[in-house]
């Protein structure tokens, strides 16, 4: 068990209220948070990103519906990489297109993360995941090399929930806001893993404690 996502996890469940609309991000930090919800009974309606987000909901006996039908009044995600910017690298799960749908749909936005994601530069420490069809991948993955610099972009032995793959892109990020609009312009990308919407907090958890940024 890693404490420092349990307490950054739990913690966000001080902002969950009966009767809410949830977006539930993906991972286990955001794991956390779905136990703790459940161990309290809050009655809430969970808008999932992921499969495997449902499962787990099903599991603890959380409710769940579809973007479809509800935009959730918070979203409850973890993260890869957080700036000081407040920008993020997220979905290296592979679950990043369905996140950024909740996500950006959502009223609030919590981020839940350990200490040591937080970085002065984005993509110095992890890939940036973007999601592309399966149709021209090779093409797709040149020109996210050519036109941006990464130092390598790979492709994961991995299909997401959309039946798309994965390139994980190494490289640190020029400008996030930027880079966000110009990878989704590649004919052939779905969605990139750059997150640069408005965060309402930040929560933090290390070997010492949690704090919210």
């Amino acid at each position: 068990m890693s404490e420092p996502k349990r307490l950054a996890g739990e913690k966000a469940c001080e902002y969950v209220k009966d009767g809410m609309v949830l977006g539930l991000g993906t991972g286990s930090t955001v794991y956390y948070t779905l136990k703790k919800i459940a161990g309290q009974g809050l009655d809430v309606i969970g808008v999932c990103t992921s499969v495997d987000t449902e499962n787990k909901c099903k599991e603890l006996g959380i409710k769940t519906s579809t973007i479809d039908e509800h935009d959730p009044e918070l979203a409850i995600d973890g993260a890869d990489e957080i700036d000081a910017n407040r920008h993020l690298i997220k979905g290296g799960g592979g679950a990043l297109t369905r996140e950024k749908i909740v996500d950006y749909r959502a009223k609030e936005f919590i981020v839940v993360a350990e200490e040591r994601k937080l970085v002065q530069q984005l993509g110095g420490t992890f890939f940036l995941p973007v999601e592309v069809i399966q149709f021209a991948w090779k093409r797709t993955q040149r020109e996210l090399k050519e036109r941006f610099g990464f130092e390598r972009v790979e492709k994961r032995d991995f299909t997401t929930d959309n039946g798309n793959y994965i390139l994980d892109c190494h490289g640190k990020i020029g400008g996030a806001v930027e880079w966000e609009k110009e990878i989704n312009s590649i004919p052939g990308v779905v969605e990139n893993g750059l997150f640069t919407r408005d965060v309402k907090k930040i929560i933090v958890g290390s070997g010492t404690g949690v704090k919210e940024i």
